[in-house]
């Protein structure tokens, strides 16, 4: 199945309520053994894809992974944001330092972290707002109206469609976040890899976009069935059009197929004359396939096929 943004977000105008939840200040050895003990007894929701990272060493890791230069903007320009606080081990290294605003779909999960951050949450420093995050608009921003940074475990079955929306909002500054080894791979992959698809380029498209590393699967609880991986974001020149994105989904249709067949099926290249007359321009070889071709090369195309139809009018 082609991997566009279409193939993963159904489009919603649904403005979800936040829940902001405040509770009295309670002892905070009594605080932590309540957090240790809920831990022990919640019982996870597969229909929720959950699997609770409890990796100290990776979870430092995370945290030590956020940009320095969008760290010293947190809580002054950019608000930090986590999606998914399952039991709260990353909510805590992140509220070690910075103040946090947290989306969280599970009911039960929401009133098991108002007892544990309480104090935070009175303080302001944690504010909780159930909903679901694929439904979650801020006028037309995603998940903040204001300039925001997103660090999270993503649930994974819904995490391709979490990144695209976060890349095409303009608010969120960049992202740090842990998904399924295999989409962090197609996201971060470079030109010519064997992963590089049209996921590849439209995250190149918005900024830039790296691999840093893996996550064995015993790091969580319940153990995922696959590999996860941590990757990072950061918005920089912006060379998204909606029109690049429909170039990149026929380009990639058929990836074993030569890429001058799968923009034949793109509906302003069906001319065979225009589509030579493009790869011929820029000394393209007809027989290349997608994944040998960057991004500048398929602006390129754009603009090369824009210039063309302005010449014909």
């Amino acid at each position: 199945m082609q991997d566009t943004l279409e193939s993963y977000i159904t489009e919603s105008r649904i403005n979800v309520d936040s829940r902001t939840y405040k509770t009295k200040s309670l002892d905070k050895k009594a605080t932590l053994k309540q957090h240790e003990k809920s831990k022990t007894h919640f019982h996870h929701k597969k229909s929720l894809g959950q699997h609770f990272l409890h990796d100290s060493v990776i979870l430092d890791r995370i945290f030590q992974s956020i940009p320095q230069d969008i760290a010293a903007e947190i809580d002054k320009s950019v608000r930090l944001i986590e999606v998914g606080i399952g039991l709260g081990d990353l909510t805590k290294r992140l509220l070690s330092k910075y103040s946090l605003l947290a989306y969280e779909i599970d009911y039960d999960l929401i009133t098991q972290a108002e007892k544990n951050y309480h104090h935070e949450i009175e303080t302001n420093r944690l504010q909780l707002v159930q909903a679901d995050v694929l439904k979650v608009r801020h006028n037309d921003s995603y998940l903040l109206s204001s300039d925001y940074f997103l660090v999270s475990n993503l649930p994974y079955y819904i995490a391709t469609a979490i990144i695209l929306q976060a890349l095409k909002d303009t608010h969120c500054k960049g992202f740090l976040v842990m998904t399924q080894k295999e989409v962090a791979q197609k996201f971060c992959a470079k030109q010519k890899d064997s992963t590089y698809c049209s996921l590849s380029l439209l995250a190149q498209s918005f900024g830039d976009i790296s691999y840093l590393f893996s996550v064995p699967k015993e790091a969580f609880n319940p153990p995922p069935k696959v590999e996860s991986a941590v990757f990072c974001f950061k918005r920089g020149k912006c060379h998204y059009t909606q029109d690049l994105e429909s170039l990149l989904h026929f380009a990639f249709l058929a990836p074993r197929k030569k890429l001058f067949s799968n923009l034949m099926q793109y509906d302003k290249l069906r001319d065979k004359a225009m589509l030579k007359h493009i790869f011929q321009t820029m000394q393209l070889d007809e027989n290349v396939r997608a994944h040998e071709v960057g991004l500048q090369e398929y602006c390129d195309m754009l603009h090369i096929y824009n210039a063309m139809k302005k010449d014909k009018q």
